[in-house]
């Protein structure tokens, strides 16, 4: 499920890995994004000696939003809220419920590294060559592009400060777009 919401929505690693229950309207069908988990180095006489948790608000505040759910996504949301809620029965006291989405097996957060360790043991297991969590990300924005979403609601739903990033980072996918663009006033210039 962690990797259909990361598909479905486009948020980041440290954005998922923070995304909590009161987050997620399941009635309206939307997430909020208003957290981030990062891993802050803990240093001792200018060295680095250990890293430390820390839940904080996102970079900028164009990285605080709300993002609509696909509805089959919603429907498989509220299947893995049923089957979550049934294992915090089973495991009783021993769970320590912190309302995370996506937990690890005892409540609490999972590692930063668990979510691309496991997609690349999936990627695996279907052939496909490892990739990056955060590409994940860069699918969702391509997708938005390829199905003619404009360009400044995709810049809000990535949470982008501004559309020069969006642009910068996905041009390549607006090349097809030209060509489509051209294509639509080529009838303008019949020849007389």
């Amino acid at each position: 499920m962690l990797y259909i919401i990361a598909l479905s929505t486009g948020i980041r690693k440290g954005e998922i890995r923070g995304l909590k229950w009161s987050d997620v309207n399941l009635t309206k069908g939307e997430i909020t994004v208003n957290r981030t988990i990062s891993n802050i180095a803990i240093y001792e006489n200018g060295e680095i000696v250990g890293w430390k948790l820390v839940e904080q608000t996102p970079k900028t505040k164009n990285s605080i939003r709300t993002i609509p759910l696909p509805n089959n996504v919603l429907m498989k949301l509220k299947k893995y809220r049923s089957k979550q809620i049934e294992h915090i029965l089973y495991m009783g006291e021993a769970y320590n419920n912190h309302d995370y989405v996506f937990p690890n097996f005892e409540g609490n957060l999972i590692e930063e590294k668990t979510p691309g360790r496991r997609l690349n043991t999936i990627l695996k297991h279907i052939n496909i060559p490892p990739i990056r969590f955060h590409a994940l990300r860069h699918t969702y924005a391509t997708r938005l592009f390829e199905a003619g979403v404009p360009p400044k609601t995709v810049q809000e739903l990535m949470g982008h400060a501004d559309i020069s990033t969006t642009m910068n980072i996905y041009t390549h996918v607006m090349e097809n777009e030209k060509v489509e663009a051209v294509d639509k006033i080529n009838n303008l210039f019949i020849e007389v």
